[in-house]
């Protein structure tokens, strides 16, 4: 407790006794000194909240005189900021929102770039699936009108991968019930060995189908599954290894046929061989070889045909033989059909 709170409450008792002298006094004297000294204690308290109210009130001025200080200060230095900025930033102003104009303009067309993008590749999806859809309704048509022409009395190995897709096999078949050739090539063997075979059958004529295949484990298959069908007298499948041939000064790896017995004279040549691994032109070298067994209305069909070689392929046949009649189908992996002409 300080001294000054001490000395406020000593002259408070000597109030308080002076009133009470005062008040109970017998004798004048005694209710006078009672009288003073509540009159003192009085003045004395009186100038003592006065003089602690004014100390109270300079410090009031004082904190409120140092609050507005501060924020004389603040002002200015907010006011040097602003005026700093406004007088650098004015002279900039025109580029700046040139530049932000800019951005915004390159913003908005790069959106418009994503979106043209996005709705491209949205068109180009559509159209493959399109595409897709109808290469698949194509393969689907294509095995069921196969099995309605063939009725087989057991169900076909699956069509498409390395096998003859539905497409292919129906345009084959239907080839071989409209021309009705006696004498067929293969090159390479398979299931569309089989259809042949079968189709020949369905047209009662002594038609007869030769394959070559290079593969062992290909041909025991192509063999076995003649069989399976009741066909073998129909089809024959010769072991062919491919080996390097020379067409025109050209190398190519092509099936061996110096031990094979080929028909003088052929009516359909169906090309699915050899595989693409094999080399560039892979199936080029089946049109120099064998084109002089071509009948006068021989018939030529490749499989595979929207592949690059085998475009290249039909156009140097074209270019070194005239009078060939080039079709192409859009089947599923395309199917070219050359037919013999006049020379």
């Amino acid at each position: 407790m300080t001294s000054t709170r001490v000395t406020t409450l000593v002259v408070f008792f000597v109030g308080s006794a002076g009133l009470a002298l005062a008040s109970i006094a017998a004798s004048t004297p005694v209710a006078v000194a009672g009288a003073a000294l509540v009159m003192a204690a009085a003045i004395y308290l009186v100038r003592h909240f006065w003089r602690e109210s004014d100390r109270k009130r300079k410090q009031e001025l004082v904190a409120q005189s140092r609050a507005i200080a501060k924020m004389h200060t603040e002002l200015r230095d907010t006011t040097d900021q602003v005026r700093t900025l406004v007088h650098t930033d004015l002279q900039d102003l025109p580029s700046r929102i040139d530049t932000f104009a800019r951005g915004v303009l390159e913003y908005v067309a790069q959106v418009q770039l994503d979106l043209e993008d996005a709705n491209e590749q949205m068109r180009l999806a559509e159209r493959r699936a399109s595409k897709h859809r109808d290469q698949v309704l194509s393969q689907v048509s294509g095995v069921i009108g196969v099995y309605a022409t063939l009725n087989p009395e057991i169900p076909y190995p699956p069509f498409g991968g390395w096998a003859i897709t539905g497409d292919c096999a129906r345009r084959l078949v239907e080839l071989i019930l409209t021309d009705r050739p006696s004498s067929v090539i293969e090159i390479g063997s398979g299931l569309s060995t089989l259809l042949v075979a079968q189709a020949l059958e369905v047209c009662e004529a002594e038609g007869h189908i030769l394959a070559l295949e290079h593969e062992k484990t290909y041909l025991d298959r192509s063999v076995a599954l003649l069989a399976q069908h009741g066909v073998s007298h129909r089809a024959q499948v010769i072991h062919a290894p491919l080996i390097e041939t020379d067409i025109r000064g050209e190398i190519f790896r092509w099936y061996d046929l110096s031990s094979c017995r080929l028909p003088d004279q052929v009516d359909l040549i169906f090309i699915d061989g050899p595989p693409k691994a094999t080399g560039s032109l892979a199936r080029y070298p089946a049109l120099p070889l064998l084109i002089d067994r071509l009948g006068p209305r021989g018939v030529v069909l490749m499989d595979d045909a929207n592949r690059p070689d085998e475009r290249s392929a039909v156009k140097r046949w074209q270019e070194e033989y005239t009078g060939l009649e080039v079709s192409y189908h859009q089947d599923s992996k395309g199917t070219v059909e050359i037919r013999r002409g006049t020379e």
